[in-house]
C-alpha cells in the first residue's frame, strides 16, 4: 500500500492522473477522455518523442491485432528526415518531409517543394478532384519565372500536358489558353524544323476554327534569295481541283466515319507540280492520342502526304497577273485589227 500512495502522490504532484484504474490516462488534466490525454494551455507545450541512441529513430507506431500497419518518425539514418511507413520507417515509405522542407510522396529524396513519384502503368500518379460544379481542379501561379505550370514525358510516345471534356455535350475546352497582354501568346505549339520533320506544332482533328486572321512569317527583313514565281499559269493548268470523301473503310483509325464531301487538291498530283507545297507528316491514328497508337504496337502511325494551301495562293496571284497580261496583249492586237480596217 505505501509503493500505491507514492505513486498516487507522484501523479498528484506531476499532474498525471489515471481514470477508471488501466483505463485513461491523463497528463495536464484529471479527466482523461482517451487512453493517453495531453493536456496544456501553456503555449509550445505538447508531446516529445527523443532516442538519443547512434542513428536512433524515435517513433510512432499505429497497429491492429498485434501487425504494426503504419510506423512515423524520424529516420536517423538518412539525415533525420520525418517519414511514415508501414511496418517500419524505411519499409515501404509513403511520404518523407526532408529538413528543407520538401515533401516527397513516393520517393525518399523529393528534390522539388512537392515530389511525387511512382510506377503506375496506364494510370494517374497524382489525381485532383474538385466536385464543386463551378470550381476548378488544380491552380497554379508564378512569380518572377516563366512556368506556372509546367508537363514533361519522357515517354517517346507520351503526352507532355494533356487536358479533355468529359461532358459529351457543351461548349467546354479540353486545353485553354491566354493571355492578358497584346503582345502576348495564348497557347503556342512547336517542333524541330530540322531532320524529318514529321510532326506537327499543332495537331488537330475535327477542323480549326480562328478569329481575327491567320498569319504567316512574312517580313521582308526575315527573307533571302526572294524571287518572282514565273509561268504560274501554266502550271495552274496543270492542278486539278477535286471533290472527294475520305476512305473510312480502310482508314477509318484515322480519319473516323466522316462521310462528308470536300473539295481540294490530291498530294501526289500537287507534288508533281509544286513540290515545295507538299510535305510528309506522321499521322496519328486512334482518337489522335500517341499514347494509344504505342499501346496499339505503333501500327496506327501513319506517314502520309500533305499539302499547304496556303502557299499556293501567291501561285494564284501570279497566274491570275500573267493570265491578265495576255488578255491586255490580246486587247491590244484587237485593237490594232480594227484600226487597220
Amino acid at each position: 500500500m505505501r509503493s500505491y500512495g507514492l505513486l498516487i502522490a507522484l501523479c498528484l504532484v506531476s499532474g498525471f492522473s489515471m481514470k477508471g484504474w488501466s483505463q485513461n490516462v491523463g497528463i495536464g488534466t484529471p479527466n482523461p477522455k482517451h487512453k493517453l490525454h495531453v493536456f496544456s494551455n501553456m503555449p509550445q507545450t505538447g508531446l516529445r518523442i527523443e532516442n538519443n541512441a547512434i542513428e536512433g529513430d524515435p517513433m510512432l507506431q499505429f497497429a491492429v491485432h498485434d501487425q504494426v500497419m503504419i510506423t512515423m518518425g524520424i529516420d536517423g539514418s538518412d539525415d533525420e528526415k520525418f517519414k511514415v511507413g508501414s511496418s517500419a520507417l524505411t519499409t515501404t515509405t509513403m511520404l518523407t518531409l526532408d529538413r528543407n522542407g520538401y515533401v516527397g510522396i513516393g520517393t525518399t529524396e523529393p528534390e522539388y517543394n512537392l515530389h511525387v513519384e511512382h510506377n503506375r502503368p496506364a494510370n494517374y500518379v497524382a489525381w485532383v478532384r474538385n466536385t464543386n460544379a463551378t470550381g476548378s481542379g488544380l491552380g497554379a501561379i508564378s512569380n518572377n519565372s516563366y512556368n506556372a505550370l509546367g508537363g514533361i514525358t519522357e515517354n517517346h510516345a507520351g503526352i507532355g500536358v494533356y487536358g479533355a471534356h468529359i461532358p459529351a455535350e457543351g461548349v467546354g475546352w479540353g486545353v485553354w489558353g491566354t493571355s492578358n497582354s497584346s503582345n502576348g501568346i495564348g497557347v503556342k505549339g512547336s517542333v524541330p524544323t530540322t531532320g524529318s520533320w514529321l510532326g506537327y506544332g499543332g495537331y488537330f482533328t475535327g477542323g480549326l476554327a480562328y478569329v481575327n486572321g491567320l498569319y504567316n512569317l512574312s517580313d521582308a527583313r526575315m527573307k533571302k534569295d526572294v524571287h518572282t514565281l514565273q509561268g504560274s499559269l501554266a502550271k495552274v493548268a496543270r492542278l486539278r481541283g477535286v471533290s472527294y470523301q475520305y476512305n473510312n473503310d480502310e482508314f477509318s483509325a484515322f480519319v473516323g466515319n466522316d462521310k462528308r464531301t470536300y473539295i481540294g487538291f490530291v498530294a501526289q498530283e500537287v507534288e508533281s507540280v509544286f513540290p515545295e507545297a507538299v510535305a510528309e507528316k506522321n499521322l496519328l491514328g486512334v482518337d489522335g492520342n500517341p499514347a494509344n497508337a504505342q499501346a496499339m504496337g505503333g501500327g496506327e502511325i501513319k506517314t502520309v502526304k500533305v499539302v499547304d494551301y496556303v502557299s499556293l495562293v501567291p501561285v494564284l496571284v501570279e497566274a491570275i497577273k500573267e493570265q491578265q497580261a495576255q488578255i491586255e496583249k490580246l486587247e491590244n492586237r484587237v485593237r490594232e485589227l480594227e484600226l487597220e480596217k
